[in-house]
């Protein structure tokens, strides 16, 4: 079986929380509300997210995908399991997402540099994660005041899951924004690049574990002090929250480009049928189920960053076979 094809048992799910979208549950579950359904979703919204990001991005190459589905109305393309190479990093997207079920993967990064062994990244694609322990409820919070706008995360730790249609939805227009950033706001990349996945921990992952595919490195990744960022969105299922954002060097103003993607998703909600006004966009506020009190979000992990097998633009990967690669990038990051 591919690493990430369909296997979902859904006699059981007597809830009306359901999307039957004939695409839909091909990929993903009917519901995701209980713990084990919302992380198969997380799971699967890695490979779809970052297979938009790798193709609209230029990163790999078109014999890397092929055409798929996420609903009846959106079409996408994903890494396509019969190229080897493509195969090989879904597989490491299924092993994030082995983490993602344990509570043990805090954020997994696409990490651009002009050159391999830079110290700064140029652009940086990061899915950060947040777990509820009690599934649908928000995370307890603090009735401690703060006098700062909360970051977005901190609005993610705060959400309460509203069902599976809005999951879906979540992703929907995600993925429609990864399209426009890439194809309508970013400067276009160098000719040469180097890029490859990195991964976090949470505190509650043992110190000895690895997930399988990643190599050991002390170091995570830098960006500028001036770069640029924006929102691309946030999943909120039954046990999981995720926030996608972009870094780089090639957004001129986080504000322009933000505003850029807020107005092309209400234009994408209305189209759809969909509610655009729920994106976490770091320039303009939104405040969703949240209250007038902010949880914590987790804590910079401990352990050791990994890096895996090094994705380069041609399509070649970097033979790790005998050694790990050593990340040239210091784990205290500067985000502005």
């Amino acid at each position: 079986m591919a690493p990430l094809e369909a296997a979902y048992n859904e006699s059981i799910n007597k809830s009306l929380d359901v999307v039957t979208d004939s695409k839909w549950v091909k990929m993903f579950p009917q519901c995701v509300a209980d713990a084990d359904k919302s992380s198969n979703f997380m799971t699967r919204a890695l490979y779809v997210g970052f297979s938009a990001i790798l193709s609209k991005r230029g990163v790999l190459g078109p014999e890397f995908f092929s055409k798929n589905h996420i609903t009846e109305k959106l079409k996408c393309m994903s890494l396509c399991f019969k190229n080897p190479k493509a195969l090989q990093i879904s597989q490491l997207l299924k092993n994030a997402g082995d983490a993602i079920k344990k509570g043990y993967l805090k954020e997994i990064s696409l990490v651009i540099t002009e050159n391999e062994g830079d110290v700064d990244a140029i652009e940086v694609y990061s899915f950060k994660f947040h777990y509820f322990k009690n599934g649908g409820v928000a995370a307890q919070l603090s009735t401690k005041v703060k006098t700062d706008e909360p970051s977005p995360f901190e609005k993610l730790t705060e959400l309460d899951y509203q069902g599976t249609e809005t999951v879906r939805n979540q992703l929907v227009m995600m993925t429609r924004s990864i399209s426009h950033i890439c194809e309508k706001v970013l400067e276009p990349l160098p000719n040469e690049f180097d890029a490859n996945f990195r991964i976090d921990y949470t505190d509650e992952a043992p110190l000895n574990y690895r997930i399988e595919g990643f190599f050991d490195s002390s170091t995570f990744y830098t960006l500028p002090n001036d770069i640029q960022s924006a929102t691309l969105g946030h999943l909120r299922p039954g046990y999981h929250a995720s926030l996608l954002d972009v870094s780089s060097i090639f957004i001129p103003d986080t504000y322009a480009a933000e505003l850029s993607l807020k107005r092309h998703a209400e234009k994408t909600a209305e189209k759809l049928g969909y509610t655009a006004d729920g994106i976490l966009y770091k320039s303009f506020s939104f405040d969703g189920n949240a209250s007038n009190t902010t949880s914590d979000a987790n804590s910079l992990a401990s352990s050791t960053t990994l890096t895996p097998t090094v994705v380069k633009k041609n399509g070649k990967k970097s033979d790790h076979s005998s050694s790990a690669r050593v990340a040239p990038y210091s784990k205290g990051r500067s985000r502005k």
